[in-house]
C-alpha cells in the first residue's frame, strides 16, 4: 500500500480517534499512579502502549509514514517545523519497548543493562513520560493553526474529559 496524502475531511474525522488515543494515554497514566495492582500493572501496559501510539504520532515525519497512519504533521502548516519533542521517550524507551509490550525475552534486561539504559519502574517513568507526552500533546496543538482543526480538537478533548472516569484525569 502506497502511503496516503490525507484530505481535510479525513484530517477532521480522525481527530476523535487521536484524543481517543490521547486521554487514555492520559487516564493510563493517572490509573497507573493511582490504582493498585493487579489492574496497576495493566495500566501500566496501557500507558506503555499509548507513549508507543502517540508518540509515533507526534514523532514521525510525512515522508516515513506508514501506510495509512495519521501524523502530528498532517495538521500544520506545511512549511512548519516540529516545535514538540519527546527526549526521554526516545532516549530511553522507544526503541525497546517492543521487547516491553509484546515479548518476554532472556535478552530483555540484558540488553538495557548493556546500553546503560535503566530498568522500567513505573513510579518513576510514568510521571515523567506523562509530562513529557502532555508538554508535547500542547505544543502540537499550539501548532496547529487551521480553525476547524483546533476548533475539533477543543471539542473532543472537552467531550472526553466529560467521559465518566475522566472527571479526575487532567487531559
Amino acid at each position: 500500500m502506497t502511503p496516503i496524502v490525507p484530505d481535510p475531511a479525513q484530517k477532521l474525522v480522525v481527530i476523535r480517534d487521536l484524543v481517543y488515543e490521547y486521554g487514555n494515554l492520559m487516564a493510563a497514566a493517572h490509573f497507573d499512579l493511582k490504582g493498585l495492582p493487579p489492574w496497576r500493572t495493566n495500566c501500566d501496559d496501557a500507558f506503555i502502549l499509548g507513549c508507543r501510539k502517540i508518540g509515533d504520532f507526534l514523532l514521525t515525519d510525512i515522508d516515513k509514514r506508514y501506510k495509512d497512519d495519521v501524523l502530528a504533521m498532517d495538521y500544520v502548516p506545511l512549511i512548519a517545523h516540529r516545535t514538540w519533542d519527546l527526549p526521554v521517550w526516545k532516549a530511553k524507551w522507544r526503541d525497546d519497548m517492543n521487547k516491553y509490550l509484546t515479548h518476554i525475552t532472556y535478552r530483555r534486561a540484558e540488553d538495557r543493562d548493556a546500553k546503560g539504559l535503566p530498568h522500567w519502574e513505573h513510579e518513576v517513568w510514568v510521571p515523567q513520560l506523562r509530562d513529557e507526552f502532555k508538554k508535547a500533546w500542547s505544543d502540537f496543538r499550539n501548532a496547529v493553526t487551521d480553525s476547524d482543526f483546533s476548533a475539533e480538537f477543543d471539542n473532543q478533548l472537552h467531550a472526553c474529559q466529560n467521559k465518566p472516569g475522566f472527571e479526575a484525569v487532567i487531559l
